[in-house]
């Protein structure tokens, strides 16, 4: 399994349209991870927002040492996916992430 992962840095307005435009080409196809909850919550999220069409995990105004201490981005990153309902597991293809500076 390959994950891509993106970080948007936005420096400037050219960038700032530039991931707006990116963000909202592939809105349909996000599931967006809320950082400030507990890992049950999030995967309860996952679980019921999940459609078939979605396959990139998104994350905006993370705090970095969230990112590295999440146990679903862990997951995801060495390839076990989000396991949720038991005996279901979701695989995203890329997980995107959101820093504005």
């Amino acid at each position: 399994m390959v994950v891509c992962i993106k970080i948007f840095n936005v420096l400037s307005r050219e960038d700032y349209d530039k991931h707006n435009t990116l963000w909202e080409d592939a809105f349909g196809r996000m599931i967006f991870l809320h950082d400030k909850v507990s890992t049950n919550q999030q995967i309860n999220h996952i679980a019921n927002y999940l459609t078939d069409s979605m396959d990139i995990l998104a994350v905006r105004f993370p705090l970095m040492d969230d990112l590295f201490s999440n146990s679903i981005i862990k997951d995801i990153s060495v390839g076990k996916g989000v396991m949720y309902k038991t005996d279901k597991v979701w695989y995203p293809k890329e997980i995107w992430i959101y820093c504005p500076m």
